[in-house]
């Protein structure tokens, strides 16, 4: 829907253009609004069909969750193509000049691939749930079939909002003027179709990240604590009879040996051990567990009896602090990535959808300025090419296809 200005009800679908009143405009803002838009859509038609390339000539790609990502890019491409150029022909033109049959074919389109677009984001978000709340379980259910169901009722959802209209669920006075292309400003339809393409699914996103959030947060944490516990239970302390040599005249003596056995792939220091008859150990051996290696480290020749903290001992702290860190900078990249989604989809929509709310409810009472009413509208189809970079270029698979395809090697294949 158009979010309207001063002079003008809420025009377009409710994800659309915006309109900055049936005036005159001056032939600098039509050459500069032309390049400013014509350049969106441009990289967003570049960016989604370079998204749809990498996944289809990348054998790597081709899993089931980038399935969902590669119909989201087909969708956002399909706004770029069918939507854009005609929102950015009402906004240049600052009035609609191709028909009420055309106005028609324009709104449904507008409102069924940028419901379909948000609402893929919210089959990509379930997916990424069900993948690390039940990694086991769902190895096995992540299908291609499974991907196809739920893009198909992104689809399905977007069609039940965008059709209505068509068939008569609309006001009398929304095609009073030739000028305008306006979406339904029936209040019940208002509030069926902003829920359905936004705020429900909106809600989703929130309560389905928010889990992510927080499982990813306890199994990162539950790594953390495997490793605390596994820094007590590293090594095992065995105490059994042993030949060693006595300081004074150097016979041999019965004494006790202590060894300390490293899980595998660990390296310790042994600790001194008093022997019988003032005698102590000179060396102690220390193995791999999994392996037949074995060497003798020397020790101190007097015996101690709190022995300092073994280099094995300090190596496992150095580890196990190390190990926080790493947990730590996962937690924190697991925020800004969220973030970033989350960020990102309620800056380019909220402010449009709050709009298209209100504005059919107050009718002439509100006042927006121009200017501000097309800012919002093209904030929301910004989000069409948003979505790529969010979600695939930041991807290091996705990055190396794109080079590939940059290079050229797929040609040459």
């Amino acid at each position: 829907m158009d979010v309207a200005n001063s002079s003008i009800s809420p025009s377009r679908s409710h994800e659309g253009t915006g309109s900055l009143g049936l005036t005159e405009v001056t032939l600098g803002y039509q050459v500069l609004t032309s390049l400013l838009l014509g350049t969106l859509i441009l990289c967003a038609v570049s960016g989604n069909a370079c998204v749809i390339a990498a996944i289809a000539l990348e054998r790597s790609l081709q899993t089931v969750a980038n399935y969902l990502i590669g119909s989201l890019a087909v969708t956002d491409l399909m706004v770029s193509v069918l939507v854009l150029p005609m929102a950015a022909l009402y906004q240049v033109l600052n009035k609609w000049t191709l028909g009420q049959v055309t106005c028609d074919i324009f709104i449904s389109l507008d409102v069924l691939c940028c419901t379909s677009s948000i609402l893929h984001l919210c089959a990509i978000a379930l997916d990424r749930y069900w993948a690390i709340t039940d990694p086991i379980d769902y190895v096995n259910k992540r299908t291609p079939r499974r991907a196809a169901v739920l893009i198909s009722l992104t689809w399905l959802i977007g069609f039940l909002i965008s059709i209505p209209p068509m068939l008569g669920w609309r006001t009398p006075e929304d095609r009073s003027n030739p000028d305008a292309c306006t979406i339904s400003k029936d209040h019940g339809y208002t509030i069926y179709s902003t829920f359905g393409a936004f705020y429900i699914p909106l809600l989703l996103m929130l309560v389905l990240y928010g889990r992510i959030f927080k499982a990813a947060r306890f199994r990162i944490r539950k790594t953390v604590k495997k490793a605390e516990k596994k820094k007590i239970t590293d090594t095992c302390l065995t105490l059994s009879p042993a030949t060693v040599q006595k300081k004074g005249n150097g016979e041999p003596d019965k004494g006790w040996r202590r060894t300390v056995e490293p899980k595998a792939g660990a390296y310790v220091n042994g600790a001194v051990r008093q022997g019988q008859d003032g005698t102590a150990l000179e060396i102690i051996e220390v193995q791999r567990c999994n392996s037949s290696f074995k060497t003798h480290l020397p020790l101190p020749t007097e015996a101690c009896d709190s022995p300092p903290p073994s280099s094995f001992e300090r190596r496992n702290e150095k580890n196990t602090e190390a190990k926080r860190r790493v947990a730590l900078s996962r937690e924190r990249k697991t925020v800004k990535t969220l973030g970033i989604i989350m960020g990102t989809f309620i800056l380019c929509w909220l402010p449009f959808f709050i709009v298209a709310l209100v504005l059919p409810f107050c009718d002439s009472k509100c006042y927006m300025p121009a200017w501000l009413g097309a800012v919002i509208n093209w904030l929301g189809y910004s989000n069409s090419l948003l979505n790529p970079i969010i979600y695939a270029y930041f991807n290091k698979d996705f990055q190396s296809a794109f080079k590939k395809i940059i290079k050229c090697k797929f040609c040459r294949q």
